[in-house]
């Protein structure tokens, strides 16, 4: 979200009037819509309420929002597969985002766009998890074998069927460098039983659910989409009764990611007026230090997470291994993530990825020394 949002979008996730829109602001909201991925949202928005958009903005976001929920439905599909497969192994697991979130916040598991299917489940259970997968037909992708459960905080796994589906079993809330720093047995206590796409599964709790839509937010940005912060928008409006603020500060000090958590929160309330408890942002108001600063600096996600990581690691062999292998992934991991394969190809690819990381390694360790 690195541009200015659209006013008239913005007014209208914000609950504002939109009398005086004419035309032209109404197809340029609807454009910057679908980079924001909240065509489906916008559809509901408009034959929900009153509105003056013009016929041919209706029928674009209409279509878009067709051809989304024909992908959401494919995703439900596996999901539900997945469900019934993991909860017949005796796998317990909890849905992220995704359709999850669309059922929870928007009341539809098509009216909110999902890429892939994430899911959380507990780290001493992913040998089964990945072993369940497999019968299902998905197969593991990883940058090197072992690499992921060593260095990340989930598996990657890709079935081709409706143009790819990936699932990730996430054994974290967090991102690197904090992956084992959430509490994550506290987590688990707090998540109660209920139903995702009509399958027993395990919700988690509120405050889980917003430390991880803020630290998500963080993780990728600042590449988000206005989706994204609607998340966090709509989740502490609608269960803000709910939600336990006392818990959801204890979770995120554990792990010291309070930071993060209040980059998040301020985000929402500064693009969306959502209303947060003032005593909330008292407590988390603290200035960032300089590995937030290497975090958030304007930069892909693999370099910037990479160079954060790499300097939390200890030991040099330890080091060396994990800048070699996120330098080198395998083939598997490069036909996926770029779409290459051949040898002329791959080594195309690895040596603009090398080029890439490099450089912006130099450059994060340059923001990184200004701030010592």
């Amino acid at each position: 979200m690195k541009a200015t949002p659209d006013p008239l979008l913005i007014a209208l996730l914000r609950g504002e009037g939109a009398d005086d829109a004419d035309a032209t602001d109404w197809r340029r909201a609807a454009a910057a819509a679908r980079l924001e991925a909240l065509e489906p949202w916008l559809l509901r928005h408009i034959a929900g309420n009153r509105t003056m958009a013009p016929d041919d903005v209706r029928e674009r976001v209409r279509q878009a929002a067709v051809r989304l929920t024909a992908r959401a439905l494919a995703l439900a599909a596996e999901l539900r597969g997945i469900l019934r497969a993991l909860g017949a192994a005796g796998i317990a697991c909890a849905p992220l985002r995704g359709l999850a979130l669309a059922e929870r916040l928007y009341g539809d598991a098509c009216a909110r766009p999902a890429g892939d299917i994430d899911l959380l489940v507990r780290r001493a259970d992913l040998d089964a998890v990945e072993a369940t997968l497999s019968t299902l037909g998905f197969r593991a992708v990883d940058r090197h074998a072992g690499f992921a459960r060593e260095f990340s905080y989930t598996l990657e796994m890709a079935r081709d069927a409706h143009g790819g589906i990936v699932v990730e079993p996430h054994w974290t809330l967090a991102y690197p460098p904090f992956v084992d720093a959430v509490d994550m047995a506290r987590v688990w206590t707090r998540c109660r039983a209920g139903h995702v796409i009509g399958e027993p599964a395990l919700l988690l709790a509120p405050e889980a659910m917003l430390l991880n839509l803020c630290l998500h937010l963080v993780h990728k940005a600042p590449d988000i989409p206005l989706l994204w912060v609607l998340d966090i928008d709509r989740l502490v409006r609608q269960q803000s009764d709910t939600i336990d603020w006392d818990e959801l500060i204890e979770l995120a000090r554990g792990a010291r990611l309070e930071r993060q958590l209040a980059a998040g929160l301020h985000c929402a309330a500064g693009l969306l007026h959502t209303p947060l408890p003032p005593a909330v942002m008292r407590a988390l108001d603290t200035a960032p230090g300089s590995l937030d600063r290497l975090l958030g600096a304007d930069s892909g996600v693999d370099g910037r997470e990479g160079l954060a990581l790499l300097f939390a690691l200890r030991g040099v062999r330890r080091r060396a291994r994990y800048a070699v292998r996120l330098l080198f992934p395998s083939p598997g991991f490069m036909a996926l993530e770029y779409g290459v394969s051949g040898r002329g190809a791959l080594a195309l690819a690895y040596g603009r990825r090398a080029r890439h990381m490099v450089w912006e390694g130099l450059k994060g360790t340059t923001r990184l020394l200004r701030h010592i």
